[in-house]
């Protein structure tokens, strides 16, 4: 009966995800789609081989970047992003460009495949009242890797299009509203099972209930099918997640936890 508890709870933690954002085919380095939406990055960038954000500041260097299409800047060539640090170097390309979204749901470009090893992330935060684009150095948090976030309507779902703003950005109300782009969703095919999984709780507690009081004649809280299951459901729950969030592998390694070999 814990086992089942077990599979239970794991199988509902599964259900809620955060819907990754799948990159345009068309427009792979600028476009993505989310819970119907799409973020648009076609309208901030520069189509004259020139960088839409230039010489934006990070310590004793400053960044270049272009979203969607590639431009030039000294030793930068054919490049998303440019690294002046008493040279210019590559940060990477929009050949290498992925959408990835992260387990809280935030949505970043990565850009690979610059000079040394190089390469960007760009995350994206949405706020619907920011029409003109902006851009943050934020640091490198490893050797060789540079992150920024990118502010804009257009980083809202349904945001923009290549044109500009639509007026119907998504991902929250209110004024001045800022957040990383994100959307966490119950999936389709997770909203069907929890919806089947109510219904047969519902007729599963509508039919004990009858045959309890009916067949075996209980009355009070004794009409409750397999009352002493729902009673105890919340130690199984928790013998869950220990079992979740404490794998028996650490305490294989550190020879501790109670197992016995088995001769």
């Amino acid at each position: 009966m814990k086992l089942l508890a077990v599979l239970v709870f794991v199988a509902l933690v599964s259900f809620v995800k955060c819907e990754k954002c799948e990159a345009d085919n068309k427009h792979a380095s600028c476009v993505c789609a989310i819970g119907g939406k799409n973020i648009d990055l076609r309208s901030l960038a520069h189509n004259d081989g020139t960088a839409a954000f230039h010489d934006i500041k990070g310590g004793s260097d400053s960044y270049s970047y272009n979203p969607c299409n590639s431009f030039t800047d000294g030793g930068c060539n054919e490049v998303a992003g440019c690294q002046n640090a008493g040279g210019k170097r590559s940060m990477g390309t929009q050949s290498s460009a992925t959408f990835e979204t992260s387990d809280k749901g935030v949505v970043s470009v990565t850009y690979k495949g610059g000079n040394g090893g190089r390469n960007m992330i760009v995350k994206l935060e949405c706020n619907q009242d920011q029409k003109t684009a902006s851009l943050k150095f934020d640091g490198e948090p490893s050797k060789l890797q540079y992150s920024f976030t990118l502010t804009s309507v257009c980083a809202c779902p349904g945001g923009c299009n290549e044109k500009g703003p639509t007026g119907g950005g998504g991902g929250g109300g209110g004024k001045s509203k800022s957040h990383h782009s994100s959307i966490g969703r119950v999936g389709i095919p997770g909203i069907i099972i929890l919806s089947l999984s109510c219904l047969a709780f519902v007729s599963y507690c509508i039919a004990g209930m009858i045959i309890m009081r009916v067949r075996y004649e209980k009355t009070g809280a004794d009409i409750i099918p397999h009352k002493r299951l729902w009673l105890e459901l919340p130690f199984y729950v928790k013998d869950g997640v220990k079992l979740t969030f404490s794998p028996c592998i650490r305490s294989c390694k550190t020879g501790q936890g109670g197992y016995k070999s088995v001769s």
